[in-house]
């Protein structure tokens, strides 16, 4: 995907032909995203808990409604993308993510964790999707030029699995492991403590990336990657491929 979104920007500036550029920002949004949500399917198949048309709902319009909250408080209360109200990103977007799978746990349907794991993973790909493309365009108009826009495609694919993706699944595993078990949605002290660990390392992570600090300090960005993906990872080992598929009908 990576590979023919670049191909795609050096046709279109090879003989300029723009239409195909809403392809070329796609294909490099959701190459990282898509190749980590199939190694995940591999490992976990999970995406067999929820029935596909709930997923996709959750990827097209969960997605979209987490950006819009995202975007809206985003707008609002920073400011200053590049100074310190940057910091309020991770309590304001990870907040939003969780509101689609929220939406649909309050129905009663899929409380598993398998499940909220799926839902999780949906609605944070499309987000994460749709805000690259969004960055993509940022770039193109701000004259850095389609390869410009191209490379923060690439950056931003590489990235995103190991931050969006990995913040909002490691919150849904463990908030719909806490609902699995207690069979309703409640609050406790370890849903409280997940979204809040995501939010700082979400914060932490963007920080590091645009605020004015050493050059070498910004490579701790990986670091936080690291450790997103660790606790991720650790909050999902008990998924695997043996889990009951949660497959009543949705309302989607």
């Amino acid at each position: 995907m990576i590979a023919l979104s670049f191909s795609l920007i050096a046709m279109m500036e090879s003989v300029g032909n723009q239409a195909v550029l809403p392809a070329a920002f796609f294909y490099g949004a959701a190459a990282g995203p898509v190749a980590l949500l199939l190694a995940i399917h591999d490992r976990t198949a999970i995406g067999v808990s929820v029935p596909s048309i709930t997923l996709a709902g959750m990827f097209l319009f969960g997605g979209g409604v987490a950006l819009l909250i995202g975007g809206y408080f985003d707008s609002v209360l920073i400011p200053d993308k590049n100074g310190p109200s940057i910091l309020r990103v991770g309590w304001i977007e990870e907040p939003a993510k969780l509101v689609p799978p929220l939406a649909v746990a309050l129905t009663g349907r899929h409380l598993t964790k398998a499940a909220g794991v799926a839902l999780g993973l949906s609605c944070a790909t499309g987000f994460a999707i749709m805000e690259s493309m969004s960055y993509a365009w940022k770039s193109l108009h701000a004259d850095d030029g389609v390869v410009g826009a191209g490379t923060v495609l690439f950056l931003r694919g590489l990235t995103t699995p190991f931050s969006h993706l990995a913040w909002t699944g490691l919150v849904c595993a463990v908030v719909f492991g806490v609902w699995q078990a207690r069979g309703r949605v409640t609050v406790t002290p370890s849903v409280v403590a997940a979204l809040a660990g995501a939010a700082v390392l979400h914060s932490l992570n963007d920080g590091l990336l645009v605020l004015d600090i050493p050059r070498a300090a910004r490579l701790l960005f990986l670091v936080v990657a690291a450790v997103s993906y660790w606790l991720f990872h650790r909050a999902t080992r008990d998924l695997n491929r043996k889990v009951i598929p949660d497959l009543a009908p949705s309302r989607a």
